[in-house]
């Protein structure tokens, strides 16, 4: 039986979505194909039909990763205060720290995509550029939005990394509050020109 493209691209995105989750939760390079392919409920020859090796999936994959994060932060109204507060609030939740797989790969992939070969870092790098710039539209100030972005993901690196559930919530109430008061902040001196 012969599929059609749709089929194939449809099939292919599915693999990837499920990998994405698998790699998020227990990590890309320790996993191997036959442990990604199982969390995508197909055999390791399906998805050699899909990827060339491992790195084509890894490149793929934090392409797809990072669209989805950069397309949440797309879909908010820079205008609209509250949606911004709910999408940092949202980044910095104590569920976006205990369901890695659902969440956003940085906190979780970025350390091994440091050590992935050039290709993937290529992918990120265009992935990350994106999110930047979607947060910029939030923040109207690039360098805010690269703070914005390095400290919500390293609080929840901390977080996930961290015992007590208090002192998570602690350090992510911070890192929001923190992360408000810039954004405010930067649109309040970009709007009158006042510091």
């Amino acid at each position: 039986m012969r599929y059609t493209a749709e089929y194939k691209e449809q099939a292919r995105a599915k693999l990837m979505e499920a990998s994405g989750r698998h790699a998020k939760q227990h990590g890309f390079i320790s996993s191997g194909m036959a442990d990604l392919a199982a969390a995508a409920g197909v055999t390791t020859g399906s998805l050699y039909k899909h990827f060339s090796g491992k790195s084509d999936l890894f490149v793929a994959m934090i392409t797809a990763e990072l669209k989805r994060t950069a397309d949440l932060y797309d879909a908010v109204d820079p205008a609209d205060s509250v949606q911004v507060a709910r999408a940092l609030g949202g980044y910095l939740s104590m569920s976006h720290v205990l369901q890695p797989g659902a969440g956003c790969p940085l906190p979780s992939l970025t350390p091994e995509i440091g050590r992935a070969d050039d290709a993937v870092k290529v992918a990120f790098e265009k992935g990350l550029q994106t999110i930047h710039a979607n947060v910029n539209a939030l923040t109207e100030n690039a360098d805010t939005a690269w703070v914005v972005i390095a400290q919500s993901v390293g609080a929840v690196m901390l977080a996930r990394a961290m015992h007590s559930e208090a002192l998570q919530r602690e350090l992510l109430n911070a890192v929001r509050n923190v992360g408000e008061r810039h954004i405010s902040s930067d649109k309040f001196v970009q709007k009158t020109g006042w510091s």
